[in-house]
């Protein structure tokens, strides 16, 4: 059965949709950016609807946020949706400009997710697939078939065949397709040299670990 969405619940698609694809994002960003957050409620209903994808932050109890591909699909359809009639006038205002932009692009044949793009476009839609399987293999060793963190150093040492320019470059077209996960490491007095050595810039932010959903 279709599940069905509160308004609440397709803001925050929206709001998942817009920020950066090449980041996970906790509520508290969420909050800070957008003045909203991901409750209990919302993550259990995007969950089952198969729209949203969390997973555990390091050392903490929040969660990071991803909207899953079908997740996508459904914020860009929000595009061409009307707001709920109980809403706030300016929400009303803001899917009048949906519905135009909605418009805009159907007249000139383009894809909404276009308009959805990492930030800097500096992902390459092609990921060899070799390697993608390689990364993917390595990882699951080291995690022993879990989902947790693995230090990026780690999993570079398990892989020295590989260059690091490759390595680089598909880890990070892994995490714009939402494959793998990157998070940095918050208390960075914990770092280790190697550590430094190892991480991946993205954005400006260097990763220190990777984690793959479980399944």
């Amino acid at each position: 059965m279709k599940e069905t969405l509160t308004q609440r619940d397709r803001v925050l698609l929206l709001a998942l949709l817009v920020h950066d694809p090449s980041f996970d994002i906790a509520n508290t960003q969420l909050r800070s950016a957008f003045g909203i957050g991901v409750e209990k409620a919302n993550r259990e209903r995007l969950s089952r609807a198969g729209y949203l994808n969390s997973i555990q932050a390091k050392g903490s109890t929040a969660k990071l946020y991803t909207l899953t591909p079908k997740g996508r699909e459904r914020a860009m359809s929000e595009l061409s949706n009307d707001a709920d009639p109980k809403s706030t006038v300016n929400l009303r205002v803001v899917y009048a400009v949906f519905n135009s932009m909605h418009r805009f692009l159907r007249r000139n044949h383009l894809d909404a997710d276009a308009v959805f793009e990492a930030q800097d476009g500096s992902f390459d839609d092609a990921i060899d697939a070799e390697l993608s399987n390689s990364i993917q293999d390595e990882y699951r060793r080291l995690a022993e078939g879990r989902s947790m963190w693995v230090p990026l150093r780690t999993l570079r040492a398990a892989l020295p065949d590989i260059s690091r320019e490759s390595l680089d470059e598909t880890l990070t077209a892994l995490c714009s397709h939402r494959i793998v996960h990157l998070t940095s490491e918050s208390n960075r007095k914990s770092l280790r040299d190697a550590d430094h050595e190892a991480a991946l810039n993205i954005g400006g932010d260097a990763k220190h670990f990777i984690a793959i959903e479980a399944g």
